[in-house]
């Protein structure tokens, strides 16, 4: 019989076993691998890595080994030039850019202007159903007069356009093409060498590489769903990273392994409560506050994260450029969250009895460490008399729930979300599902007043001051509850040098990788 660790469940007592046990048959059971290879563990598979169609977590963290944008973001959410040398702006709506010279796409032929039209035509087709068409509906057209420039063409001013001119560029040939399957062609440091559904994405560097070849001769990101085996691999030497791919609890083991380094840096990735604002019960603020207040961020980040998470007091993190610094954390304060239900019209029946104020509907998906947050939502909840039901749904059908208004309560997170044009994506009330991510059915003239507002604004100190103003409102109204950004956690194996996290998970540093003798 396996012994029982303290202060664990019997599944993760069992986990820590095996993992023992693997950890001592040492290095005669490592799984045969190439020495030139480097093995990353991702837990699904990228619905695609066609640049102008990948939306998934998965594809758009490898998008950049693969890629290039006439811009690329830095963690901050400001830009700067990729594959562009210059960017110039004659007048509000007319984008000049000059190409790098010597740039080369993986099957030898040279860049030039006529690739970066094509890619941006196709784009801007709407019949083309391109995640980013959208966003580029203010270009008007794109032009390329010469083999090195490109000029943009607005109808009107588009403050979102340079977060799009991060779309990595295909080939004049390829761009025009709507569905290339593994075909992918770009100019990164790493090509696409094979595309292995529920299996692996195989890459091999590019020697040609314009900003140098990468150091590592190939990267595999190998499919491993389960989370015990990705655990599993990691041990046994089959994997040589994985990134937020660990359950929380399992990290405190990894350290033990001195073969293995564990990183923790601050993430993006954004976990909020979501209300149904239809619903009767939910459109009186009071109620919402009431439940914000009577979340214990911090006990819930401890419990069932482990510490990995910072609380969240809006979409931005501190250090992105127009995250409004002065919101504050929501306290943990079931005595303010009684008294404003008590005004809400809804007494507690009695007292600190079992008798419960009203009842609400919490939906979220299978996943365990959702339903868990769930569970203990739902049971601080009912500290402050709020009965919650918590439902557990598969993906599929909870997500569907989620887009249609069929919920009161929900939980989800934003992963990626950089550009604070976003929340006219998220809160306008134009945006209300299918045609944006309003999915609450949030309404606010003054909040609708300032978003149109900030997309007409040029000058960018004064939209961000609209962006504050926007986020004290959302802050005010309680549109969504806070819960927390998630920190990146990183696990790597001892060899390897160079690889730095990003807020958003990206794998972009792969490219600076290299293993360390001996």
């Amino acid at each position: 019989m396996l012994p029982r660790i303290p202060g664990t469940s019997p599944l993760c007592s069992l986990l820590f076993a095996a993992l023992a046990i693997v950890a001592s048959l040492g290095c005669n059971h490592r799984t045969p691998r190439d020495p030139g290879e480097f093995r990353v563990g991702i837990e699904g598979t990228p619905d695609t890595l066609d640049p102008r169609y990948a939306s998934d977590a998965h594809g758009m963290r490898i998008l950049p080994l693969l890629f290039n944008g006439l811009l690329s973001e830095e963690p901050s959410g400001q830009f700067r030039l990729d594959l562009a040398e210059s960017w110039q702006q004659p007048d509000p709506l007319t984008h000049v850019f000059r190409l790098r010279a010597g740039v080369r796409f993986h099957d030898g032929a040279p860049l030039t202007a006529r690739d970066v039209a094509a890619t941006f035509r196709f784009l801007l087709d709407p019949a083309h159903g391109c995640p980013a068409t959208g966003s580029l509906k203010q270009v008007a057209g794109v032009d390329a007069p010469d083999d090195r420039t490109v000029v943009f063409h607005l109808s009107r001013m588009a403050v979102s356009l340079p977060y799009q001119l991060t779309i990595g560029i295909l080939p004049e040939r390829l761009a025009g093409r709507p569905d290339l399957g593994e075909q992918v062609i770009g100019t990164g440091p790493y090509r696409l060498a094979a595309f292995r559904a529920a299996s692996e994405v195989v890459l091999k560097a590019f020697t040609d590489y314009f900003a140098g070849p990468p150091h590592l001769e190939s990267i595999t990101f190998r499919i491993v769903s389960n989370a015990t085996t990705r655990l599993l691999e990691i041990e046994s030497g089959g994997l040589d990273l994985l990134q937020n791919a660990v359950p929380p609890f399992a990290v405190k083991f990894l350290r033990r392994n001195p073969e293995l380094e564990v990183l923790v840096a601050p993430g993006s990735s954004y976990q909020y409560l979501g209300f149904n604002f239809d619903d009767p019960l939910l459109r009186d603020v009071r109620i919402r506050k009431a439940i914000s207040f009577a979340i214990d961020r911090r006990a819930l980040i401890d419990f069932a994260l482990e510490g990995f998470a910072r609380p969240a007091t809006g979409l931005f993190p501190p250090e992105h450029w127009a995250a409004d610094r002065h919101l504050a954390e929501t306290p943990y304060d079931p005595v303010l969250a009684r008294r404003l239900l008590d005004e809400a019209g809804h007494p507690d029946p009695d007292g600190e009895g079992p008798a419960v104020r009203f009842h609400v509907s919490y939906k979220t998906s299978t996943d365990k460490t959702a339903n868990e947050v769930a569970r203990i939502i739902a049971d601080q909840l009912a500290r402050v008399g709020i009965g919650v039901e918590v439902r557990g749904f598969e993906w599929g059908t909870f997500f569907s729930d989620v887009k249609k208004g069929n919920f009161q309560l929900m939980s989800l997170r934003w992963v990626g979300m950089n550009d604070p044009d976003s929340f006219h994506f998220l809160f306008h009330s134009a945006s209300i599902p299918p045609a944006g991510a309003n999915r609450g059915r949030y309404r606010n003239a003054e909040v609708d007043a300032l978003i149109d507002a900030s997309r007409g604004e040029p000058d960018p100190e004064r939209r961000r001051v609209l962006y504050l103003r926007i986020q004290e409102a959302l802050a005010r109204d309680v549109a969504y509850a806070s819960l927390w950004w998630l920190d990146n956690v990183v696990v790597l194996r001892r060899g390897f040098t160079g690889f730095r996290p990003l807020p958003g998970g990206e794998y972009t540093s792969l490219a600076g990788v290299r293993r360390v003798l001996p």
